[in-house]
């Protein structure tokens, strides 16, 4: 079986649907996150889309060198960007991450 995490963009809370005592998107909460996710043994993290998120494809970039084994599961809308830009992203991303990107396409809920 494979386990997913997820790499919270858009802040965390100790609750789910809480932002009482919420903390924060930083780079160094992030990093700690997904060097939890890499030493834990996770597949990987998801690294979701949304308005209310950091961009997905520049926290996933940003912790490609301080993570080793855990894959990027990086949510993309279609229709955000052009599919050959998509495309490129994707391709350079996976080179950078020595083949660790996968790619979930939301096809619903809110926009951006």
């Amino acid at each position: 079986m494979k386990v997913f995490w997820f790499i919270p963009t858009h802040g965390d809370s100790r609750y789910l649907g809480v932002t009482t005592g919420g903390r924060a998107v930083t780079y160094h909460y992030l990093k700690q996150v997904a060097q939890a996710v890499d030493q834990l043994g996770y597949t990987g993290a998801l690294l979701p889309t949304g308005r209310s998120c950091e961009d997905a494809w520049v926290a996933a970039s940003s912790l490609i060198p301080v993570t080793s084994k855990m894959k990027f599961l990086v949510a993309v809308r279609p229709g955000i960007m052009s599919p050959s830009q998509a495309a490129r992203m994707a391709a350079t991303f996976d080179r950078l991450s020595e083949g660790r990107l996968l790619i979930n396409v939301v096809t619903g809920g809110g926009s951006g």
